[in-house]
């Protein structure tokens, strides 16, 4: 492959990977959606099914991207090992290896986590208030 080649194939990786993390926020917006209006008051299978259905599709958005990572760290290690790269070339693999890449990648990862345990405790533990019906302050 050429080094352009690598550098699409890098750049649409990273393209799904944030496309796929805007489908997860999104599912974790409708999930709590799905709590404070109806799943506060269901009993427990059925908060355990919603949850297993949730994780369910989570599992599958992070294998996706773990998947999407393995073929970015190969395009990159495969750029790496080029003998002589354009200056966008460089520039692609010195961001990617900087500490804004790795911030990243460790927030990619953390929010998968903080969102995953933000949608537990509100389906399992989290009371809704009783302030007296459906009148919300704005």
């Amino acid at each position: 492959m050429t080094e352009a080649d690598l550098i699409n194939l890098g750049r649409s990786i990273a393209a799904n990977e944030v496309s796929w993390m805007g489908q997860v926020i999104t599912v974790n917006f409708a999930m709590v959606f799905g709590i404070f209006y109806f799943l506060n008051r269901a009993q427990l299978p059925l908060k355990i099914f919603a949850f297993m259905a949730y994780l369910l599709g989570m599992l599958l958005y992070l294998g996706e991207m773990l998947i999407e990572s393995g073929v970015k760290l190969q395009v990159l290690q495969s750029l790496r090992q080029m003998h002589s790269l354009s200056a966008i070339g460089e520039n692609y693999v010195g961001v990617n290896a900087s500490w804004l890449g790795r911030l990243t990648s460790v927030l990619f990862n953390a929010a998968f986590w903080i969102l995953r345990i933000g949608i537990f405790y509100l389906l399992f533990f989290w009371k809704k208030g009783s302030g007296g019906g459906n009148s919300h302050n704005i």
